[in-house]
């Protein structure tokens, strides 16, 4: 009796046949798939971000933070979730940052995707987040181009700052070689601000 076994479906003669692979998503075909919601392509499969309220507030925290200060300091742009075509000729890969920190000489406003990694690749952590798989985040964005990588736990309400040869934990206050005079207060990214009346 004829069945289908996992990769391969028995003809009547009884011939096996390999099934189709599965389809590898461009990041274009993926976009209409994903209807607004927020993911990675890796591979050509679509690996969806779900955030929750700790990430969410901390997100836009630490990016109103950066925000301000390059109204005052006008050397470069934040962003949140753009896709990074980290490999332009592949169609089937692409990188989210939580939030994008880019310099001015490194900006392409004319392509949707940048190609390039950001300056500073900030990821807020989920609590699902493994070290490693972080850690092999951070030298992909080394590798394409990243300068910092900041891995920001709004658990334990602390910070992780990487360099392509160092790593330093920021507890209190937050500095950067790259954003001369930057000083966020953990605290102010990690609590939502108090209302005065």
């Amino acid at each position: 009796m004829a069945t289908v076994v996992e990769e391969y479906a028995v003809l009547e003669d009884e011939r096996p046949i390999a099934s189709p692979a599965p389809t590898k998503l461009t990041l274009e075909q993926a976009n209409k798939l994903a209807d607004g919601r927020p993911f990675e392509l890796i591979e050509g499969r679509m690996v969806f971000k779900m955030p929750d309220q700790n990430h969410g507030q901390t997100q836009i925290l630490l990016g109103g933070k950066l925000l301000n200060y390059f109204i005052g300091n006008p050397i470069g742009r934040v962003m949140s979730e753009v896709t990074h075509r980290l490999w332009p000729e592949n169609l089937h890969e692409g990188r989210l940052p939580d939030l994008s920190v880019i310099l001015n000489e490194h900006l392409e406003l004319e392509k949707s995707y940048p190609t390039r990694a950001p300056d500073i690749a900030i990821e807020i952590i989920s609590e699902d987040d493994a070290w490693t798989k972080l850690f092999a985040k951070a030298k992909l964005y080394f590798e394409k181009g990243s300068r910092e990588v900041w891995f920001v736990d709004p658990y334990e309400k602390n910070m992780m700052v990487l360099t392509p040869t160092a790593r330093r934990w920021a507890l209190d206050t937050l500095t950067s070689e790259l954003l001369p005079g930057l000083q966020v207060e953990l605290q102010d990214i990690f609590t939502w601000p108090a209302t005065t009346k």
